[in-house]
């Protein structure tokens, strides 16, 4: 039977009883799914409610003929009911919103996201497209959806640093469709956001920074400033420089001088208690927030001044 049958008949269960008069009369009942099927006096059977085959796709009524008789005679038969499917279910996607990171210039035809939808119909043949109604035309030239795999793949390498100008950030509808079905299709919602690689190294202004210092400054003394600029796109983790001292190249000058982390100030560590005309050597890094995290070094050369050479105001106050 065809599941879209509504109280049709079905079957037929038919007795014959030789006896005459009433004891020859047959009578037909239903043992069991009485709320489903139903039987008249002729033996017709039929649905007694509309029947999903979603939720169940085979019954195997009883059926009981009885006669007239004061003390009725019973036989009964096994009938066996498969309910035929129709199409009358949408492909539905195991998500509702699909959520992606792309890497700046992943390579032409990188999978990005792999599509799935559900037919509840039997037999269907699911086809996977990107919606083209209501879509940017652009999303076409980016990305491309295997009709069959249901893979979503990118057409061509994406720049972040070219896209800063705009949201680096796609978002488009995909559809699934029965191709011999009547039903809508599925309908899902892909964003896809292009993430920032680190193209770049943070770069000092200088190969060499040189600094002067009193011997006997107090801890802070800012001796010298550490600039090194990096050209991936600022506010993001790889655009931010950051500074600290490689405690490992001078391991004393490291012990006394030290680096402010986000100004790049070269400062003393300790109040200094040094001998004039020596000099320190110091490595200083700066690194950035990327992924992965890059960095550069810089030489800083710190000079311990003769008291004598120091300037020194007249006056304390003005």
């Amino acid at each position: 039977m065809k599941r879209e049958m509504e109280k049709g008949e079905i079957g037929r269960g038919q007795a014959t009883d030789a006896d005459l008069g009433a004891s020859g009369q047959v009578h037909y009942r239903l043992v069991n799914h009485q709320k489903l099927f139903s039987i008249n006096a002729t033996g017709a059977i039929r649905t007694a409610v509309p029947l999903d085959r979603e939720v169940k796709g085979h019954y195997f009524l009883i059926v009981e003929a009885s006669d007239g008789a004061v003390d009725p005679r019973r036989s009964r038969l096994t009938l066996s009911v498969t309910v035929l499917d129709v199409d009358d279910n949408s492909p539905v996607f195991t998500q509702q919103t699909y959520n992606v990171n792309l890497p700046e210039n992943s390579p032409k035809d990188t999978v990005i996201l792999q599509l799935k939808a559900i037919d509840a119909d039997l037999g269907s043949n699911l086809t996977y497209q990107i919606r083209t109604e209501g879509s940017d035309r652009e999303i076409l030239q980016l990305f491309r959806i295997d009709s069959v795999t249901g893979e979503l793949t990118v057409l061509k390498a994406l720049d972040y640093e070219a896209l800063t100008d705009s949201e680096p950030t796609y978002t488009f509808t995909v559809e699934a469709l029965d191709r011999e079905g009547t039903m809508p299709p599925g309908l899902a919602s892909v964003t896809v956001t292009i993430t920032d690689m680190n193209d770049f190294s943070p770069v000092f202004s200088q190969s060499v920074y040189r600094g002067m210092v009193a011997p006997n400054a107090v801890k802070g003394t800012i001796v010298t400033t550490v600039v090194a600029n990096d050209s991936d796109p600022a506010g993001t983790p790889a655009g931010l420089v950051r500074y600290k001292v490689d405690q490992e190249a001078y391991p004393y000058s490291a012990s006394i001088f030290d680096v402010e982390e986000e100004t790049g100030h070269v400062v003393t560590r300790v109040n200094l208690n040094e001998e004039p005309n020596l000099m320190f050597s110091l490595i200083v890094l700066a690194y950035d927030d990327g992924e992965p995290v890059k960095e550069n070094t810089t030489l800083v050369e710190i000079t311990v001044l003769q008291p004598s050479v120091i300037p020194v105001f007249t006056q304390e106050e003005y």
